[in-house]
């Protein structure tokens, strides 16, 4: 998918981790970075010898304090701050409404969030 002019990018921007390093090793120029803020795959990423020849640098990012964190729950309450959501499927077993969320990932044509209402119609509140 990149062109034929440039078949290397600078950075990747990674949350997932676990074998991420192999992927970049193909997709980074020489001293590109990897910057890890998540590690929803797996809690380690193995390191192999291609990144350290190619000189990859990889970087961690956290997502900041607890009382950062307290503080933007706070703010997003007293500012009233709701995310932007495209479509909700109501109910786990309606697997044809969340087949269709699945279709709009693919076709990146959602603006806000994909949501799967668990309970349906709405039944829990949110906690923020």
């Amino acid at each position: 998918m990149l062109p034929k002019e440039r078949r290397v990018i600078d950075a990747i921007i990674d949350g997932a981790g676990g074998d991420i390093t192999d992927k970049a090793v193909k997709l980074l120029k020489v001293g590109g970075v990897v910057v890890q803020y998540g590690m929803t795959v797996s809690p380690k990423m193995s390191w192999s010898m291609q990144a350290v020849l190619k000189n990859i640098e990889l970087r961690g990012s956290t997502m900041g304090s607890r009382k950062e964190f307290a503080d933007m729950v706070a703010f997003v309450n007293e500012k009233g701050l709701r995310p932007v959501i495209s479509k909700v499927a109501h109910g786990l077993d309606n697997t044809a409404a969340i087949e269709d969320l699945f279709d709009e990932m693919k076709k990146g044509s959602q603006f806000g969030k994909l949501v799967i209402d668990e309970i349906g119609k709405g039944g829990a509140k949110s906690k923020l």
